[in-house]
């Protein structure tokens, strides 16, 4: 028997990148999945990769942000499937500025990263109580832990989301709902080969690149499915006496 057979997760974000590799990770372990995300071109090819291998999901168009949007998008999957067991807090915007950053990029930053998290987990908190428990792991960064330059925005997002889990775990600890958090480096999505790109580095090149790849113990940088192992152990029963923790997927970055 899978593991998640007969269960429901939402994962925000789930169009691409770590979001992506979870939602096709959950479904290997027979859950129902449903893909909260803005981009509905991605988020319905991720539909269309779940459904090839058997399982069932819902693309629901949702900006965290917006409350209506996180209240539509659980009423949609509760009368899809009837229940919600677990939550992947994984939507995000990636705006790196230092203390140059305008009101605008401040507000888009704490709005998506932020809010868009605790608007999330409030309404889908009820549902996964009401199914009996479950798990909610939200995704924050090592630059929760660590100073870089010219990350303030994104770092202190980051930073929030490490201190939310926390609370949340207290606090819906009588649902029981275990609330944890991982906390990944450098991982090769497509934003960071956006990034890779502007800097002139190619995969190859950026891992070989002391700043890039080199910057972890194991010489490269992960792989978005690296991190959806992390957030299945945590969602799982597996990890059933586990809350209220921020497990780093770095290779290393941090201890060095």
């Amino acid at each position: 028997m899978k593991r998640l057979e007969n269960k429901t997760v939402i994962v925000t974000g789930g169009a691409a990148g770590i979001g992506r590799a979870t939602c096709l990770r959950f479904a290997e372990e027979g859950a129902a999945v449903v893909v909260a995300d803005i981009d509905e071109v991605a988020g319905r090819t991720t539909v269309a990769e779940i459904t090839e291998v058997g399982e069932q999901s819902l693309f629901v168009r949702t900006d965290v942000s917006n409350e209506d949007d996180a209240r539509r998008m659980v009423a949609e999957t509760v009368a899809e499937f009837g229940r919600v067991d677990m939550l992947v807090n994984n939507a995000a915007v990636f705006v790196l500025r230092g203390l140059e950053a305008t009101a605008e990029e401040w507000r888009k930053s704490l709005d998506v990263n932020i809010v868009g998290t605790a608007f999330i987990t409030k309404h889908v908190a009820p549902e996964i109580s009401k199914a009996g428990g479950g798990a909610i792991v939200n995704l924050a960064s090592i630059s929760a832990i660590i100073a870089q330059p010219n990350f303030i925005t994104y770092s202190t997002t980051k930073a929030a989301i490490a201190q939310m889990t926390r609370c949340l775990a207290l606090d819906l600890a009588g649902g029981n709902i275990r609330v944890n958090a991982v906390c990944p480096g450098t991982i090769w999505t497509p934003q960071v080969e956006r990034m890779a790109a502007e800097a002139g580095l190619d995969r190859d090149a950026a891992e070989a690149d002391p700043e890039w790849g080199g910057k972890h113990l194991l010489g490269r940088m992960g792989h978005a499915r690296e991190v959806a192992n992390a957030i299945l152990f945590l969602a799982s029963d597996e990890a059933s006496f586990i809350t209220g923790e921020c497990l780093v997927v770095d290779g290393g970055y941090t201890i060095t």
